[in-house]
């Protein structure tokens, strides 16, 4: 009996975590490994999101996250305060210097040094070089 009762607390408690834990996909502009380990470490460090895994080849970060501590416009919002812009948040010119040469992808030299064929996905962007 004691043993139901446990069990039946565990999976309430556990029912409950799980409803507060969402997913979502976030564009996010890099291009190559250091943007990777940065955007997966520094999206892990902040409160609320549990996992983080950014594609380079598509840009694509899927995330899960527990929607009680952070929401999906607060993600994006970091992500550009760590220097990489999203579809709906541009990184400050601040944030954006001090990312390591290799890493602005905003500059079209750097996206074909790094062997990719695109434009940066705030392809608007003032700081982006036409060369």
């Amino acid at each position: 009996m004691k043993l139901n009762i446990l069990l039946s607390l565990l999976f309430l408690f556990s029912t409950k975590s799980i409803s507060q834990t969402k997913s979502t996909v976030i564009i996010v502009d890099g291009v190559c490994m250091m943007c990777e380990n940065r955007i997966e470490k520094k999206a892990i460090e902040k409160k609320g999101i549990k996992l983080a895994d950014w594609n380079l080849e598509n840009r694509t970060l899927k995330l899960v996250y527990n929607e009680k501590n952070i929401t999906v416009n607060e993600i994006h919002k970091f992500l550009a305060s760590i220097g990489h812009d999203t579809k709906i948040e541009i990184a400050s010119d601040e944030a954006y210097s001090l990312l390591d040469p290799c890493c602005k992808y905003r500059d079209l030299q750097v996206i074909r040094d790094h062997g990719l064929n695109r434009t940066p996905i705030n392809n608007s962007n003032k700081k982006e070089q036409q060369n």
